[in-house]
């Protein structure tokens, strides 16, 4: 009888075992990158053809948009670069206990009210920010974006931003995938009229993230006008635990019709490479790594890291100042940001501009075949050459 009640209690507890879900099927037929004629050439880790223009759009009352767009070449000389004070993200009550000259400024590589270069319609990125982040974060990749042939519109997700610490947000709280509903209509109605009236191609979609912001991407590319996302910075626990025994995979990753890229930094301490190896091994698509050592969670995928670095960077001035941010607010911003050892931005941009541009006009046709995506490219980067994997 006792060997019998054993044998029942280890039956029962094998059945109620924390199990991973079994990996997908190897996906098979797609084009191997490493057999593009352009298979191993750093072709999009510098700047595009186009100069780049920039608008801002209200997608709601209280909400906005960042949108850029190709330029004609020559069309920026004797302009003002557009800059940003990261000041403007803040709540009200945090913004009045920074003494008034303090600054937090970036300059970034486009212009205010540019014409619109002839050739579109150009395909439509979309960007989402991470946590305690704002909607120009990442100015270093949406605006080499445009300078190779995109639409990027970003919005403001409030609900998890800076203006969400320490005051109300300015508009309603919705859900991640509304906010960028709001920002694909407001993209459908530039293309209707006005300055880029008839330049955007609307009926495809291409997200791209970083940290909560590959969440959203992810989430979004369930659509049917999405093929294909990126998601920097972001991974996927598949791990089973005692209160989450059977974890399931997200609806994008089990599809094998979606594609999708992972890119990270080898010494990111928020979104953890084993994580992001997870998503990869879950993709059920055509899937992509991209793994780069010197690089944390900001500064090969952000502006923030170089924002007022002579000053301790923004970590440095929110201290100076006093602001009450605890302490996972101070390490998300900082992570990556102190260099040595880790990289600096200026150091590490070109590798994530070429990996995500090279892919997103692979999957827009502005490639016919894909370009720089070989296993060989990594050979342009010296120390920052990333580990790098593919499955078609």
């Amino acid at each position: 009888m006792l060997a019998a009640a054993l044998v029942a209690v280890v039956t029962v507890a094998v059945a109620c075992a924390p199990m991973a879900p079994p990996f997908p099927a190897e996906k098979d037929g797609g084009l191997d990158p490493d057999t593009a004629p352009q298979a191993n050439v750093a072709a999009y880790s510098t700047r595009g053809p186009n100069d780049v223009g920039v608008i801002t759009v209200e997608i709601e009352p209280g909400r906005q948009a960042e949108v850029w767009y190709p330029a004609p070449a020559g069309a920026a000389t004797g302009g003002t670069p557009e800059k940003y004070d990261v000041r403007e993200f803040l709540a009200p009550s945090l913004n009045a206990l920074l003494a008034p000259g303090v600054t937090a400024e970036f300059v970034t590589d486009s212009v205010r009210g540019l014409p619109v270069a002839p050739g579109g319609p150009y395909p439509l990125a979309l960007f989402s920010h991470g946590a305690s982040s704002y909607r120009l974060q990442s100015t270093v990749l949406t605006t080499h974006l445009a300078s190779w042939g995109f639409v990027v519109i970003s919005p403001d997700y409030f609900e998890r931003g800076l203006q969400a610490l320490g005051g109300t947000p300015p508009a309603p709280t919705r859900s991640d995938t509304d906010v960028a509903d709001l920002a694909f209509n407001a993209a459908v109605a530039l293309n209707t009229s006005g300055a880029l009236a008839g330049a955007i191609d609307t009926t495809r979609l291409f997200p791209f993230g970083h940290s909560a912001g590959g969440g959203t991407s992810t989430r979004l590319s369930t659509r049917t006008n999405v093929s294909s996302w990126i998601a920097m910075s972001s991974g996927v626990n598949l791990t089973p635990t005692l209160t989450n025994p059977n974890p399931t995979v997200p609806v994008a990753l089990a599809d094998p019709t979606k594609n999708v890229m992972w890119i990270t930094g080898q010494q990111d301490n928020i979104a953890t490479y084993g994580s992001v190896i997870n998503a990869y091994n879950y993709s059920a698509g055509e899937k992509k790594l991209v793994a780069i050592p010197l690089v944390g969670h900001n500064n090969a995928m952000t502006d923030i890291c170089e924002i007022a670095r002579d000053q301790g960077g923004l970590v440095g001035l929110a201290l100076a100042a006093g602001l009450p941010l605890p302490d996972f607010i101070l390490n998300l911003a900082r992570d990556g940001c102190i260099s040595p050892p880790y990289a600096t931005g200026f150091d590490s941009w070109p590798v994530v501009r070429h990996f995500i541009t090279a892919e997103m006009r692979y999957r827009a046709g502005l490639d016919a075949q894909p370009v720089g995506l070989g296993v060989g490219v990594t050979a342009n980067f010296g120390a920052l050459a990333p580990t790098y994997t593919h499955a078609e």
